[in-house]
């Protein structure tokens, strides 16, 4: 057995790309960007007031000032603002020539034939300056990010109408178990319905990879080779559930060394989640993923997940997040790493949920995110911080 730090390195660095693909802007949220995204402009593309208001030479504030014209947004200024005169302008317009101060409606009188005068306080110019969020030739997007909403209104601010991204990671997902059926039987006698497959269908598409399901194979070699050979045929990365342990039905690496798969460990010092087997071949992943639910769920976010990341070139590290606990917490055993479902308290503390251990998979809808739980530490005070991440 090893050290989550230990199997998180070798995931990590067992990690191999996926190719590039164009796309068009409308398809590319969520989507993990593979060239940098450059600007072919300079934004705002010139001077532009910030306000609606009157646009001046500072020097002429507190004077009553001809008002020339009214410059809407999209249309260009025709008058050269000169000593003692302005221009009624609105917010997003350009700003006249020879203007340098922009002030507000709010801060104006209006004045008998056409003229204005400012009555509030000198402030700031109110002008957003060309070129000042970005200009001609910039970088706008690095590449080794998952494209957002906001990134898609960049893209579209400097004209990128397709974009670079990496092609999606191909994942394929087994459960393993006699004891299994499907979600859409009721279970009899000793058996259960399969959830595990469901929930790593979910996480796959979120993590922006394409998952397919291959079903249930029954606690046979024959079975489990059969579609674990099938998976790893038309998929990148295979994802199987159950039969990773040690018991007399635990088949799984067996028939990933009959599979020519280099087994890179079978078990981590972590809880929930021990028996993660991880192993690798020629361009092809495969994570053996234990049976119950919560420790599906906790690999899959802990090291499947930033190993698709990897793939797909976003190997950003999970940032650190503290908070306060907010009641005493204590456990028996503390020879693995643990995460804990925890609910956030009106006061900002990490509150840990009810939760009955890895097969009480609805502790975790309630759930905010995760409390971590260092190897070796058996006690927690209330008000210390704790690291978390959100799920």
């Amino acid at each position: 057995m090893i050290t989550f730090e230990e199997a998180f390195t070798i995931v990590k660095e067992s990690a191999f790309r996926t190719g590039k693909e164009e796309v068009k802007i409308s398809d590319a949220a969520g989507r993990a960007l593979a060239m940098p995204v450059k600007s072919d402009m300079d934004m705002p593309p010139w001077n532009k007031s910030a306000v609606d208001g009157y646009a001046c030479r500072r020097e002429d504030l507190g004077k009553e000032l001809t008002v020339l014209e009214t410059v809407a947004a999209g249309v260009m200024p025709s008058k050269t603002v000169m000593p003692g005169s302005c221009s009624r302008i609105m917010t997003g317009a350009a700003v006249p020539q020879g203007t340098d101060y922009v002030f507000m409606l709010e801060n104006s009188e209006e004045k008998e034939g056409g003229r204005v005068i400012f009555t509030g306080r000198p402030g700031n110019d109110n002008i957003a300056k060309a070129a000042e969020d970005f200009f001609s030739g910039q970088t706008v997007l690095k590449a080794g990010r998952y494209i957002k909403p906001q990134d898609i209104a960049v893209m579209a601010a400097v004209g990128a109408m397709e974009v670079t991204v990496s092609c999606k990671a191909g994942v394929g997902v087994i459960s393993t178990g006699d004891e299994l059926v499907e979600p859409d039987r009721m279970p009899a006698g000793a058996q259960i319905r399969n959830s595990n497959a469901s929930q790593l269908m979910a996480q796959v598409a979120r993590a922006g990879a394409l998952g397919t399901y291959y079903g249930i194979a029954r606690d046979e070699e024959a079975a489990i080779e059969a579609l674990l050979r099938k998976a790893l045929k038309e998929n990148d990365v295979v994802l199987i559930s159950g039969g990773v342990s040690f018991g007399d039905f635990d088949l799984v690496p067996k028939v990933m060394r009959a599979l020519g798969l280099t087994i890179h460990f079978d078990q981590v010092a972590m809880q929930p989640g021990k028996p993660l087997t991880f192993c690798t071949g020629e361009k092809k992943a495969v994570f053996g993923l234990p049976g119950n639910p919560v420790s599906t769920f906790v690999q899959f976010e802990v090291m499947v997940r930033p190993f698709l990341d990897r793939m797909a070139g976003v190997i950003t590290e999970e940032p650190v997040m503290l908070m306060p606990l907010a009641a005493d917490y204590s456990r028996k055993r503390a020879e693995r790493l643990a995460w804990i479902p925890f609910t956030v308290t009106p006061a900002g503390e990490a509150l840990p949920a009810e939760y009955h251990g890895s097969g009480h998979i609805n502790a975790l809808t309630g759930a905010w995110g995760l409390i971590t739980i260092p190897l070796g530490q058996s006690w927690i005070q209330k008000g210390e911080m704790v690291s978390v991440r959100r799920i």
